[in-house]
């Protein structure tokens, strides 16, 4: 996984946010259908889950409220679950730079960048 970039755009993390998303509708259903007999398909739903709770982790934190567990969705539904997860950080980002703390909304954003990338690497 790369480092955290010193500085991320909302507009760069959307980019990628809808990268991964793509990336799980075509490989979600195919991994789904493989995880019952190979290790490594199942590792990547895996993955792929960890990832998402990480983005709502770090929604909740950005909005200071607890966190909770990310539900765990049919893998063809992982796209949008990317989505709605990341979207959660952008907007907690968004309210962090709002309120004036532009150094923690630029790590939020920061951070999902990496998880992103990673995520979408590793798929």
């Amino acid at each position: 996984m790369s480092p955290a970039p010193a500085f991320v755009t909302v507009e760069e993390v959307t980019r990628e946010l809808g990268r991964v998303a793509d990336r799980l509708r075509v490989v979600g259903p195919r991994l789904a259908a493989r995880a019952e007999h190979d290790e490594a398909a199942a590792a990547g739903i895996d993955r792929a889950r960890d990832v998402l709770q990480r983005l709502a982790d770090l929604a909740a934190a950005g909005e200071s409220r607890p966190r909770r567990e990310v539900p765990h969705l049919a893998p063809h539904a992982l796209g949008d679950q990317a989505l709605v997860l990341g979207h959660d950080v952008l907007r907690a980002a968004r309210g962090v730079g709002e309120a004036g703390d532009d150094d923690r909304a630029t790590s939020l954003l920061a951070e999902a960048a990496v998880l992103l990338e990673g995520l979408r690497r590793a798929l």
